[in-house]
């Protein structure tokens, strides 16, 4: 009885590439597997099914047809799988994989030499989304009447888990961490009054943004501290100091609804910073909608809570002498513009693009806006505004 150890690497390549292209029948490459005993013939044919989706992926990098797979055959169809702009920093990589794999050095690569390359562990490091997943962009409809396989590269819906790869944390993401631990101990000192947003001190500038640091009870605190670490941290994980200039927008964006809409209020906590990193995840999931695991959860969860607890509580109940929801408002609008801008995009698109033209310009617009309304009623006025 024959073993799979004893078949050489180069006839199972073969027998498979000539199956899948139809210059073999069946019955020619049965006799191998029977030649298999029990525990061994799954093995060989998980093989010669990898190997054909191979084959299929060779013919298309194969734009020529001659049989090999060239330098320019390669790039282009690694640039073109993984959708990188083709001015991108891939070519050296190509070149130091397609070097290392072409055994003979006569620059280009055969059938054999192609599938070594591919299942390599390096090469599957390199160009993840080609490599360990290319069998996911196939769709191979077999078109029995001609006995020939059709092979079409489909992008997938989502490249599934590329985001959540992202999620590692560094000894630098600690941005929330300490801006959580200095909101507590601030909490538990005489500073309040010199932080907090006060209407008829408008003119020390710096409290548009330092009222992030002071809250009016240990709930209010331990609330938005709660929701720092535990949405924020994991967005910090990916994206770094980013979601630190996220947060500031946000809580900048909040003072200055605020001050604007109910000039005669003051405004304490850091609620419109928690509202930009909520909608900071929803940015993220629309601008890498591909590379999550389940970016709809992920929006619907984000985005109903996001959308329930500012717009709709906002237009019910307006503002009240414990919550100021146009503040959460403005939060969360920032939050969600300067996310699209600034955020990390692993993988860009040309409806991203236009997607990130649309927020920066409404984002300027809108803070531009409300800049001018707060200097021409409220700090250029002359006078403080009174009830």
């Amino acid at each position: 009885m024959l073993n799979v150890s004893q078949l050489s690497r180069t006839d199972i390549l073969k027998a498979a590439a000539d199956f899948s292209t139809g210059d073999r029948e069946v019955s020619d490459i049965f006799p191998i597997l029977l030649l298999l005993d029990m525990s061994q013939g799954p093995v060989l044919r998980r093989a010669i099914s990898s190997t054909m989706n191979a084959k299929s992926i060779f013919d298309t990098c194969d734009r020529d047809h001659d049989g090999f797979v060239s330098l320019e055959e390669l790039t282009a169809f690694i640039k073109t799988t993984e959708q990188v702009p083709s001015s991108a920093p891939l070519t050296p990589i190509i070149i130091n994989n397609y070097e290392r794999f072409d055994q003979n050095h006569d620059n280009r690569l055969d059938f054999e030499e192609f599938v070594e390359m591919i299942t390599n562990d390096t090469f599957l490091k390199d160009f993840t989304n080609l490599g360990n997943r290319y069998v996911k962009f196939l769709v191979v409809p077999v078109c029995r009447t001609k006995r020939i396989t059709k092979v079409q590269l489909q992008r997938m819906h989502t490249i599934t888990g590329m985001y959540e790869n992202e999620v590692k944390f560094k000894a630098t993401d600690i941005g929330m961490i300490m801006l959580s631990l200095i909101q507590i101990i601030l909490f538990y000192t005489s500073f309040k009054d010199q932080l907090v947003f006060k209407h008829d001190k408008r003119q020390q500038v710096w409290r548009y943004v330092t009222y992030m640091f002071t809250h009016n009870s240990q709930f209010h605190l331990f609330e938005n501290v709660a929701i720092q670490l535990l949405v924020g941290l994991p967005l910090e994980m990916v994206h770094s100091w980013r979601v630190l200039i996220i947060y500031s927008a946000g809580i900048l964006g909040g003072a200055l609804f605020q001050s604007v809409i109910y000039p005669y209020e003051d405004l304490a906590g850091g609620s419109p910073g928690v509202y930009s990193i909520l909608t900071a995840h929803i940015a993220t999931v629309i601008m890498n909608w591909r590379e999550m695991s389940q970016p709809v959860v992920q929006l619907i969860i984000f985005g109903t809570f996001s959308v329930f607890d500012t717009i709709y509580n906002y237009i019910t109940i307006r503002n009240s002498d414990e919550i100021s929801y146009i503040s959460h408002l403005g939060g969360a609008v920032c939050g969600l513009l300067v996310g699209v801008n600034i955020l990390r995009n692993l993988r860009e698109t040309s409806a991203e693009k236009i997607i990130w033209w649309i927020c920066i310009v409404l984002y300027f617009g809108i803070m531009g806006t409300f800049i001018g309304l707060e200097l021409r009623l409220n700090l250029f006025k002359g006078a403080q505004p009174t009830r």
